[in-house]
């Protein structure tokens, strides 16, 4: 669901912890306690901190200058890229046109001790790919919103390092723009698969033909269900609606598809041909191991249920929060099968925050006797381990 190339010592705005880590409101802000990521950063103040965001501020994305653009911009947010940028930049280059009609970008988040542009060249060595490498780190949100200011297409890519398309992906969104040219976006169905490249599964498919999807604002706002190197967005989108909100470190993007369906049509190709890496060193990992997705979803999933009709919202935010919880209980399962038991403790942690959302969740409900058989399995497993 976001960028996922930030290793713990790089993230930075993005509170860790458990419990003070949630989110609560009050007023027209949200505060986020908890302790930074890197306290060290001159940037970030060390040790517990408050942090204040207002929920109606998000970045800006003014237009590009005046002067010939190109149909697309595909823009590659970088931190510390491996080999796996290889076969991101050789899928975009493979079906590429000419830079008067796709611009093509590797926008590199201050990576240290590594030259990107070499790196590029390495795989590039014509200058195709342009490199846009900036000395301050942004964190995820700040950075993506760096590729957004310096896109200048029509539409706008933002494909993660790790990620890659199929031959045609191209050509079925830029017809997808043709046949709804009042479109925010674009996107088509995905394949997930492993740090080998095997597929683990595609996505569920949301109409059978190519076209504008109805009803899509409850069915995005309810859950994720778009991969980030799937979608394609209007520029005009990003203009009218502001980039990524920097207070969510997971749930970003997901805040985004629905920002931009409450506003503008989307269209949808069935057909996959993005590919979405899910692996062990990968962003959406590390914030399943230390307990960040789902005080981040909690917010997320509020913020998306103000962007439906009022009739619609508490049905939509209960279907959203019993998916999630859901999600949380089986992840906490996986956890613990695979021995991460600091981690499934992170995420029986949060667990009690979910069930204040749900109704008729008292002592003799289902989860909760699902919680505590889980939370026996983590304790005699940690005495095991002593």
């Amino acid at each position: 669901m976001f960028s996922r190339h930030h290793p713990p010592s790089a993230r930075h705005r993005h509170p860790r912890g458990l419990r003070a880590a949630s989110p609560r409101v009050t007023g027209e802000r949200f505060f986020l306690v908890g302790e930074w990521i890197h306290p060290g950063d001159e940037d970030v103040p060390s040790g517990p901190r408050v942090v204040a965001h207002s929920p109606s501020q998000r970045r800006p994305i003014a237009p590009p200058p005046t002067g010939r653009r190109p149909l697309f911009s595909v823009m590659v947010p970088t931190f510390a890229p491996d080999e796996r940028l290889r076969r991101t930049l050789e899928a975009v280059l493979a079906q590429a046109p000419g830079p008067e009609a796709m611009q093509i970008a590797v926008v590199d988040d201050a990576t240290p001790s590594m030259d990107i542009a070499a790196f590029v060249r390495s795989i590039d060595a014509t200058g195709r790919v342009e490199v846009h490498r900036h000395a301050r780190r942004a964190g995820i949100a700040g950075n993506w919103n760096r590729a957004l200011d310096g896109a200048r297409g029509r539409y706008v890519h933002l494909l993660h390092q790790d990620d890659y398309v199929l031959p045609g992906f191209y050509e079925r969104i830029a017809a997808g723009f043709r046949a709804a040219p009042t479109a925010g976006m674009a996107f088509c169905r995905s394949r997930i698969v492993d740090g080998r490249d095997r597929r683990i599964k595609t996505t569920s498919r949301q109409r059978w033909l190519p076209g504008v999807i109805g009803s899509w604002l409850p069915r995005i706002a309810e859950r994720q269900r778009v991969q980030t190197p799937a979608a394609v967005v209007a520029r005009a989108a990003y203009e009218r609606l502001g980039g990524f909100r920097e207070d969510l470190c997971h749930a970003l993007d997901w805040e985004m598809w629905v920002r931009i369906a409450a506003t503008f049509p989307v269209w949808y190709e069935p057909r996959a041909l993005a590919v979405y890496r899910r692996h062990t060193t990968n962003e959406s990992s590390r914030l399943l191991t230390n307990g960040a997705v789902w005080p981040d979803l909690l917010q997320a999933i509020e913020l998306n249920a103000r962007r439906l009709p009022a009739g619609q919202q508490d049905r939509i935010r209960l279907r959203s929060v019993r998916w999630y919880a859901g999600s949380a209980l089986r992840t906490a399962e996986q956890q613990l099968a695979r021995g991460e038991l600091d981690a499934a403790g992170r995420t029986l942690d949060h667990l009690p925050d979910w069930l204040r959302h749900l109704p008729a969740g008292g002592d003799g409900s289902p989860v909760l006797r699902r919680i505590g058989r889980l939370r026996d399995r983590l304790r005699t497993a940690r005495r095991r381990a002593a």
